[in-house]
């Protein structure tokens, strides 16, 4: 009977606060060489940027760390990332994860983050 009581309460924390979160609405948007962008989930997008600088925004309904892993195009990715450049509140949350591979904190509030990147080797 207590393990039946445990499991139900358990159960019923897990539906209500399941129930009380709205999904992540993440969106992004090309602004400058940016051929395509893919959400790949909800906290991951792959941004294709032909000619190694570009620029593009990232915005999402609720406060999350993004990570972008950034190509050429399909068959070739940055060798390395020279730098990432944000404007807005994420600035300062912006942090280089390896060659082409950044994360960022964004504040949730649905106003895009501005972002640049250079790839070092263009």
């Amino acid at each position: 009977m207590t393990k039946r009581l445990i499991a139900g309460s358990v159960f019923g924390v897990m539906l209500a606060l399941g129930g009380c979160s709205e999904d992540v609405q993440l969106a992004a948007s090309p602004v400058k060489n940016v051929e395509k962008v893919n959400i790949t989930a909800q906290t991951q997008i792959d941004v294709y940027c032909p000619t190694g600088i570009c620029q593009f925004d990232i915005s999402s309904n609720e406060a999350i760390t993004v990570t972008v892993t950034m190509h050429y195009d399909d068959a070739k990715m940055f060798r390395k990332i020279e730098g990432v450049s944000v404007t807005g509140k994420a600035g300062p949350t912006a942090k280089v994860l390896g060659a082409n591979r950044f994360s960022m904190d964004l504040s949730g509030d649905n106003k895009p983050a501005k972002i640049q990147v250079v790839d070092y080797y263009r």
